[in-house]
């Protein structure tokens, strides 16, 4: 099976600007979640897909600085870019990753596509990990059906339009007790999460894996690590909904899906076969 990533980002961002090129200790955000895909022992081939405009040019430079792939598309249509990038790698599955998701996890996406492949589902996620670790693994043939039923302009909330039971073959990993803090925010969207961020890496010489940042977040006072219950979710359309609200239908959904208990020390034995 042929396994793309896709790393999904531009430089337009608002609460933070550019985030994606804003560096800590000499390496730009989005270099660190291309040197954490690349250590992936299942991905095939890695992508920086981001637009044709012109101020998104510089996202090109850096994907050809470290070696990887990029596809330059639609403004507007992540969909559109991911399924472009498949044509042209012929994917089985392609992988969105999002660019504020700087810890993105290479053992855990290993793992969501090992049990993907093995189970041939249209789409794979984690459950119950920090905000901003996980990725989606999704069947290309899934992502066309996907495409059809939606309208492309709202697919940065892909999400949602894919990861319905009733539609595709759902699939959720549940990793081991001590590795659940739903409660914890990972991502990088606003100067605070910036500077969280900051205090992570500062405290670990190499580039982190998750068994790292559980150790650093579990024994060091580290800011505005959890998520505020009382901020709202933004939805297709211009909606907002409360955090509980989405969680609420997150959940029901994952009751609907097949569910991969994760067995304690799979992760530790993934992570050493690398």
């Amino acid at each position: 099976m042929r396994n793309v990533a896709c790393i999904i980002a531009r430089t337009n961002s608002k609460r933070l600007s550019k985030k994606v090129l804003r560096e800590i200790n000499g390496i730009k955000l989005i270099e660190y979640i291309i040197k954490k895909i690349k250590r992936s022992k299942h991905v095939n081939e890695i992508y920086l897909c981001t637009s044709v405009d012109k101020d998104d040019e510089i996202l090109i430079g850096i994907a050809s600085k470290n070696n990887i792939k990029s596809f330059a598309g639609s403004r507007d249509s992540v969909i559109d870019r991911m399924l472009e990038v498949a044509k042209i790698e012929n994917a089985d599955n392609v992988i969105r990753i999002t660019g504020d998701n700087i810890f993105t996890d290479e053992v855990y996406l290993d793992l969501m596509i090992k049990y993907h492949n093995k189970y041939n589902f249209d789409y794979t996620r984690t459950e119950y990990l920090p905000i901003g670790v996980t990725a989606e693994v999704i069947k290309t043939i899934g992502l066309k059906k996907c495409y059809s039923l939606m309208d492309p302009k709202f697919s940065q909330y892909l999400l949602l339009y894919i990861f319905q039971p009733e539609k595709y073959n759902c699939q959720v990993l549940i990793p081991e007790d001590t590795h659940r803090h739903p409660d914890w925010s990972l991502t990088v969207d606003t100067p605070d999460d910036f500077q969280r961020t900051e205090e992570i890496i500062s405290k670990q010489k190499n580039i982190p894996n998750y068994i790292d940042i559980l150790s650093i977040c579990n024994n060091n006072k580290i800011n505005n690590l959890y998520y505020k219950v009382s901020d709202n979710v933004r939805y297709p359309g211009g909606l907002l909904v409360t955090y509980s609200a989405f969680r609420k239908e997150m959940e029901e959904r994952i009751k609907k899906s097949k569910i991969i208990q994760l067995k304690k020390g799979e992760y530790l034995e993934a992570l050493n076969e690398r």
